[in-house]
């Protein structure tokens, strides 16, 4: 089962609360980080499941298809006295005075099923294709971007997670987020006017990944001047009382 379910088409998005769906998250990065692109090492995640020490200090989210089938993830790791995934991988420089940890949430194992990126060409997240050109523009859509965002080329599941991720980080009252990720996702992030800045050098993390911050009043600020209709989209389904000021 998944909580405060958000539904496009045939994909369902929300907050993992069931430990079955839990398990078919964990199976399905085993799927991308382990068989698909070798990130990890099969030996340290025995039954299929891929896992960290982090787990329990997370926010799982999920996709669902019709069929109630995982094929989506993403994780937003809260502070503990583990401190964050990130701050083991590399240096940070942030700008200005950091915010307090428990004010900071650490997006983190997105993974989209290999079945559902668009191209053969697309990575683990399935953005390639949405950034590349063609005629001034980007590739057409293949027809299966649903109906509330008619008219866009987007990867749905992609925003659908981070969607559903930021709608529970304002619940949850935080301010900032983390991220260490390929340079990929974060032009494909910043194409749909979500605003990361850089914060440190390339590590090599799974392949070369570079670490990010992102202010979420300044990134929804960013997001409405930018593109108002994505960012009402961002914000549908979220209950009145956390809806920012902007």
């Amino acid at each position: 089962m998944i909580s405060k379910s958000l539904t496009y088409d045939k994909f369902r998005f929300g907050q993992v609360i069931d430990d079955d769906v839990l398990k078919d998250t964990f199976r399905m990065r085993y799927e991308v980080y382990v068989e698909e692109f070798g990130f990890e090492d099969r030996a340290d995640h025995p039954g299929g499941l891929e896992t960290d020490e982090y787990e329990k200090e997370s926010i799982h989210f999920a996709c669902l298809n019709e069929t109630d089938s995982v094929v989506g993830t993403i994780r937003l790791v809260r502070h503990s006295d583990k401190g964050f995934p990130i701050e083991h991988a590399t240096t940070l420089s942030l700008p200005g005075k950091k915010p307090e940890p428990d004010k900071i949430g650490e997006i983190s194992r997105l993974t989209v099923t290999k079945d559902l990126r668009r191209r053969k060409e697309d990575g683990m997240y399935g953005v390639e294709s949405y950034l590349k050109k063609k005629e001034g523009g980007i590739l057409p859509d293949d027809g299966t971007i649903p109906k509330e965002m008619a008219g866009r080329t987007n990867p749905i599941i992609v925003l659908g997670l981070y969607q559903v991720m930021l709608h529970e980080s304002l619940r949850q009252g935080l301010t900032h987020w983390y991220m260490i990720t390929e340079k990929k996702l974060f032009y494909a992030l910043k194409k749909y006017g979500f605003l990361f800045h850089q914060i440190g050098e390339p590590v090599q993390y799974h392949g070369e990944r570079v670490p990010y911050f992102a202010d979420i009043h300044e990134l929804l600020v960013n997001l409405k001047h930018t593109d108002a209709g994505m960012y009402d989209l961002m914000l549908t389904g979220l209950e009145e009382e956390y809806r920012p000021d902007i």
